[in-house]
């Protein structure tokens, strides 16, 4: 059996499966195939369910089936087959930790379990009987897969309506930044945006943004939240930190350039999880910023900047940096 004999039968699989013609390729059989950790001498039956990140599939199509894909097209892989798969129901991600982040290097896709005893079957007696009652139940289980991945995620209360972050560390700590850091040092301020790992933009007033003369450049990196403190009316970016890095001044730079445009005063805000998650950072920081650690929620550090965000506090604690 060659390997191309593999990739037109997952080709006729994917398409028995309904799966448009936009992702009926030879990347998306690939893929399956990874998923499957099917070698081109196996059997269909003897399909298989590891769990794989986007890595190791590209290194599977190149080592069983000698189809080498540049590393720069991990995205592609992701966002035009896998994203597919998953909203189809096909694989399922993160089974081994449904609280993992999305964008976590670890994150991993795995054949959902009923798609792997249909798979087994192609080429028996029994495959069109199959591929009959698995597209019958397919939604069903789509539905399953998606509440469980929804009672993960993260509530988060934005203007009176209830909104869901999706699950980690990073999302759990932007969690905190809407409810302890915003509710006591931006009091009554406005939420212009949230983001998400999962998805770029969970909350975003564009038309709010814009009339503080802000456009925001699609390629650019926005900010982990941004609010507007009507109270002083300064705009606040805050970036939070959990595995990448804080304000330095090249992000600073970065930022001032991104908000050019606004007619208000910027105060910029690294926070974290813990102090010592700070400590990693500290001699990163950039000077007239300030830094809001989550567990000591009611205390800020501030690099020596003119706009003192802890002075509007309720209780007006303050450690200083100068």
């Amino acid at each position: 059996m060659t390997s191309e004999n593999h990739i037109n039968e997952a080709l006729e699989i994917l398409a028995a499966l309904g799966f448009p013609k936009g992702q009926l390729n030879e990347r998306s059989a690939l893929t399956l195939l990874a998923l499957l950790e099917l070698k081109p001498a196996e059997s269909w039956d003897l399909a298989k369910s590891p769990l794989l990140g986007i890595t190791p599939i590209m290194d599977f199509m190149k080592q069983q089936y000698g189809k080498r894909y540049a590393a720069n097209t991990r995205e592609t892989v992701r966002r035009q087959t896998v994203h597919q798969f998953l909203d189809a129901g096909l694989i399922v991600v993160n089974p081994d930790n449904p609280e993992r982040p999305v964008n976590s290097p670890k994150t991993a896709y795995q054949i959902e379990e009923s798609a792997l005893e249909l798979l087994r079957t192609y080429g028996s007696s029994d495959w069109d009987k199959n591929v009959r009652t698995y597209l019958a139940s397919v939604e069903t289980l789509k539905q399953r897969y998606a509440q469980e991945r929804e009672m993960a995620r993260i509530p988060i209360t934005i203007e009176g309506d209830i909104k869901t972050l999706s699950p980690g560390g990073h999302n759990v700590l932007i969690s905190k930044i809407v409810s302890d850091f915003a509710a006591r040092f931006t009091p009554a301020g406005k939420l212009i945006y949230v983001g998400d790992t999962d998805e770029k933009f969970a909350h975003f007033n564009e038309t709010s943004l814009t009339a503080l003369g802000v456009t925001i450049d699609a390629h650019g990196k926005m900010p982990d939240v941004i609010v507007h403190f009507t109270a002083k009316n300064w705009l606040v970016l805050i970036e939070a930190v959990t595995s990448h890095g804080p304000i330095n001044p090249k992000r600073k730079t970065e930022l001032e350039k991104l908000f050019k445009g606004s007619t208000i005063p910027l105060v910029m805000v690294t926070a974290f999880l813990s102090r010592k998650a700070m400590a990693e950072y500290l001699s990163d920081i950039a000077w007239e910023t300030d830094v809001w650690v989550a567990e000591e929620a009611t205390h800020l550090v501030h690099f020596n900047g003119q706009h003192l965000l802890q002075a509007y506090s309720t209780n007006q604690s303050i450690s200083e940096a100068q």
